[in-house]
């Protein structure tokens, strides 16, 4: 039994065995098959140029302040920023982010998800206060690996720091309705091939939200992640990892001062909270 199957919150709790065995052959594939499949070429030259070596400094030019802003410049950088594309934010809070990615015209629109009731009227209300109720779409739900409920553990003091894990004793515990990727995004009437960046920032649960939306991931959508190894239990974060390279060779690392690209089976898990931008 996987670390996933272990500890997937969900009522009931679904059947992984097909899918286990499924991601560990497509696991032992990706090794095997012929380098000339694993390493096709890029879209754009400075990133052509720079990949051939793994965990090199990268001159991005002058970056930006914030994160999103950030995120934007080395998309369009490294030739993986698609205009008039939808984002997908799983964890977006107060809105705060939210607002910025919806008005920093890089998308057409923004699919906001967030499960806790206080952040979720936060979400709303920043929404209609800034006219955006066109742009952004809200979902008071979690990002999970079938459609149900699961329990939900409030921060009393800091709502943004709200899991699916109890990390302190006066944590309130509540139930949360989830949803698959599939499903929020049949509810947005927004197909796959519409999404241009997946944006994860829910402490510590990125690895049930990436098992659910394999068929973003099959298409090498770019994935901004806050990683937070620290909240894993046991091994999961080097399994975690690996699951992650059989879907992408390279990523960003923003969590040092100046980025850098390092392969996805090495992305540091000794660091703490870890900032990555998986895009090939």
């Amino acid at each position: 039994m996987t670390y996933f199957q272990r500890t997937a919150a969900f009522e009931p709790r679904p059947n992984f065995s097909a899918n286990f065995i499924q991601r560990l052959g497509g696991f032992l594939t990706a090794r095997i098959q012929p380098l000339a499949g694993r390493f096709r070429s890029f879209k754009a030259a400075p990133w052509s140029e720079l990949s051939s070596a793994s965990d090199r400094r990268i001159d991005f030019g002058e970056l930006p302040e914030s994160e999103v802003a950030k995120v934007r410049h080395i998309l369009s950088t490294t030739g993986t920023f698609r205009d008039n594309a939808t984002l997908l934010e799983l964890g977006a809070g107060s809105g705060v982010q939210t607002i910025e990615m919806a008005t920093c015209g890089a998308f057409a629109r923004i699919l906001a998800v967030e499960p806790e009731a206080v952040n979720f009227s936060a979400l709303k209300r920043n929404v209609d206060d800034n006219d955006l109720r066109n742009t952004v779409s809200c979902f008071p739900c979690a990002a999970g690996v079938i459609d149900g409920m699961a329990n939900f553990y409030v921060g009393r003091d800091d709502k943004q720091r709200s899991g699916m894990k109890q990390r302190r004793p006066n944590d309130t515990k509540t139930r949360i309705p989830i949803n698959t990727v599939e499903t929020i995004l049949q509810d947005a009437c927004v197909p796959l091939e519409k999404i241009g960046l997946v944006w994860i920032d829910i402490e510590g649960y990125e690895a049930i939200a990436c098992l659910s939306m394999t068929a973003l991931m099959e298409r090498n959508i770019p994935i901004y992640a806050v990683l937070s190894p620290e909240l894993y239990h046991r091994d999961h974060g080097s399994s975690f990892v690996r699951y992650l390279a059989t879907y992408y060779r390279r990523c960003v690392l923003l969590t040092d001062a100046e980025p850098r690209i390092v392969n996805v089976a090495d992305i540091p898990l000794d660091l703490g909270s870890v900032r990555v931008l998986l895009i090939d």
